[in-house]
């Protein structure tokens, strides 16, 4: 039974009394299962509320709201019964490559169609029964996000350790067949799934396009602290650069013959092989920008679209010293951006790549640092600076808060300084550097992933 754990203030909810511990029994007679009864529940405009409080008693509320609003309740569990758990052994896991003595939420293995669903998770099928094949396709809950990795059974039940993965083009079909459109991807891990396994995933996958709508192939993730997994070893500069022409030769005959590139190669893989990105009407509609796909291409081209506006002298016309923080990968790019300022009157800066002592050094994404790795590596460097930029992509559950449990506070109190932090836009970073942020909204994310994001939107039945 749906139990609330937060009700935000101005909220549906609060104007209705509700509060922390309440149970929802049901909306309009109907008893609610999951978030997904939940959604479609609200997506009404007149609704009876029974309510059981923490000491017992009901009530049965009789609302009226417009149809898209939604309680504005937080719920104990993110699916309200129970997350559906991962009951696979992938070689490549990367949960099982975490400290353990991170914050427990880090080391949940989901797997739930519903959180790919509502959320964008990647999924990859094996604890989907037909019951709930069907419940998908009944309910339209498109687009799925579907980790595939590849399409040969034998090889697919090897890296999964699951005898139900081979199943995954039989479910593909059945989706496609119901109507229900996919972004998938590949997870590329050395002599294992990448050459004419790669091949045979892509030419397997195109087929079911426009369900199958996108395609991305990303690098495995390796950190220092693997347990109990099979030898992996990172792409090499040399098999990164194979792997991008082997998309590529992907891309043009795709292009020719359905006007998409479909599949895409992740963004890592051109910074390894120490190559540009492709033009952005390469990337069709950045649907995979959160996987890393078109990342750099938004950010230059957001950058490009924005310059014509930006700022070309530091705020205040003073003189203005910024320490500016990224993870490796993106360090070429930074800097590229950040050349535009070169001779700003009073300005002074300097790109702080931070090395992923946390993780390993293997992993070189930005998203990834943690608060230690930053404070250890700019301890003794930053005393010259007014300011160390941050970029907001570092801070997680919309909290000022690292994967480490690092807050901003903790590090500008660390090597006493004042932290900025900016979107992770090429304007943010521009902005930001300038000392303009007032002009910038908060929290702003890649511009790609919002247009995305516009859409994917689900069914006005499951707004709410």
């Amino acid at each position: 039974m749906p139990k609330i754990q937060r009700v935000h203030p101005g909220s549906l909810a609060e104007e209705l009394e509700l509060a922390a511990g309440d149970e929802l029994i049901s909306i309009n007679g109907q008893a609610i299962r999951d978030i997904v009864d939940l959604q479609f529940a609200l997506a009404t405009e007149q609704m009876e509320l029974e309510v059981r409080k923490p000491d017992g008693e009901q009530w049965v509320i009789e609302v009226e709201k417009s149809y898209d609003e939604g309680l504005g309740v937080d719920w104990e569990n993110p699916t309200v019964d129970r997350v559906k758990l991962c009951h696979n052994k992938c070689v490549f896991c990367f949960v099982d490559q975490i400290p353990t003595n991170m914050r427990q939420t880090l080391n949940v293995r989901d797997d739930d169609y519903r959180l790919s669903f509502l959320h964008g998770n990647f999924v990859t099928l094996t604890n989907v029964k037909d019951e709930d094949l069907q419940r998908i396709i009944d309910l339209k809950m498109s687009p799925l996000n579907v980790s595939v990795h590849t399409t040969n059974p034998q090889l697919r039940v090897r890296m999964l350790a699951n005898k139900r993965s081979g199943e995954i083009l039989n479910q593909i079909e059945r989706l496609a067949s119901g109507g229900i459109e996919m972004n998938t991807q590949i997870v590329l891990c050395p002599e294992w799934n990448d050459g004419d396994e790669l091949d045979r995933t892509i030419g397997d996958l195109v087929r079911y396009y426009p369900a199958v709508r996108t395609l991305s192939v990303v690098p495995v993730g390796l950190t220092k602290h693997r347990r109990g997994l099979h030898s992996l070893r990172p792409c090499t500069p040399e098999e990164s650069r194979r792997v991008i022409e082997q998309v590529s030769e992907w891309q043009h005959r795709i292009r020719a013959e359905l006007g998409v590139s479909f599949v895409h190669a992740a963004d890592e893989f051109y910074v390894l092989a120490g190559m540009d990105v492709p033009p952005g009407d390469f990337y069709d509609e950045f649907a995979q920008t959160e996987n890393g796909v078109g990342v750099i291409r938004t950010f230059l081209d957001e950058l490009e679209e924005s310059w014509p506006n930006a700022p070309r002298s530091v705020s205040g016309g003073g003189a203005r010293r910024v320490a500016v923080v990224t993870g490796v990968s993106a360090e070429r790019t930074i800097r590229q951006s950040l050349s535009r300022l070169d001779g700003t009157p009073g300005l002074t800066y300097e790109v702080f790549p931070i090395i992923n002592d946390f993780y390993g050094h293997h992993v070189t994404v930005t998203g990834l640092l943690t608060g230690t790795d930053i404070v250890a590596q700019l301890q003794g460097k930053v005393g010259a600076y007014d300011t160390i930029l941050l970029p907001d992509i570092l801070l997680k559950d919309e909290a000022d808060v690292l994967l480490d449990d690092y807050t901003v506070e903790r590090i500008g109190a660390a090597l006493q300084k004042p932290i900025t932090v900016v979107p992770a836009t090429g304007t943010g970073l521009v902005y930001g550097v300038l000392g303009h942020t007032t002009h910038l909204p908060p929290r702003r994310r890649y511009e790609a992933t919002l247009r995305s994001r516009a859409q994917m939107e689900p069914p006005q039945a499951m707004l709410g």
